[in-house]
């Protein structure tokens, strides 16, 4: 079951950080979700095809969308982090090695489980202060930050299935021709 549609099991009165604490965790599970589901059901040889020249393939996606996790994940977490280390850093993201299926698989599950370790250990009255982004060190809610881990997971969430679907009917054409 997708973690959006399950239960939820709180009960009593709730304060709103509270309950934006716990969605943050949902809309987290749910990114994770979706990628992992996706990469599992592309073949291997699907992993690193590219559609057309300047079009990242699946893995090289993937690699973005953890290395851009991390990254956010640092700004939200850590009170002084590397400015001019993760601006480097960001250089790196569409460049990956090349992984197998697991090592992807083992890399989603280890990062979006470190995003969420740090989550759930953060206390909900933290998430409205504002933490430095990038190396302009825009001023930026935690809450924000971590809402965006998670769209932006999604976003391209989306991208790997389309390539997904791309490959699968440039295979069959490539049969039929």
């Amino acid at each position: 079951m997708e973690p959006w549609l399950r239960p939820d099991d709180t009960t009593g009165p709730d304060d709103g950080a509270a309950q934006h604490h716990r969605d943050l965790l949902t809309s987290l599970a749910q990114a994770h979700y979706w990628l992992r589901q996706h990469v599992e059901a592309t073949p291997d040889e699907a992993l690193y095809w590219e559609p057309a020249p300047g079009i990242p393939s699946i893995g090289a996606r993937l690699h973005h969308v953890l290395r851009a996790s991390e990254r956010l994940a640092t700004y939200a977490f850590v009170e002084a982090p590397d400015y001019e280390q993760l601006a480097a850093d960001a250089s790196q993201d569409w460049t990956p090695p090349r992984c197998s299926k697991s090592e992807l698989l083992a890399a989603v599950d280890g990062t979006f489980e470190r995003i969420r370790q740090h989550l759930q250990g953060l206390p909900p009255e933290a998430l409205p202060h504002l933490r430095a982004v990038g190396r302009r060190r825009i001023p930026v809610r935690c809450s924000t930050i971590l809402h965006h881990i998670a769209e932006h997971a999604a976003y391209h969430a989306g991208q790997l299935i389309l390539l997904l679907r791309l490959w699968q009917a440039h295979q069959a054409s490539s049969a039929d021709g």
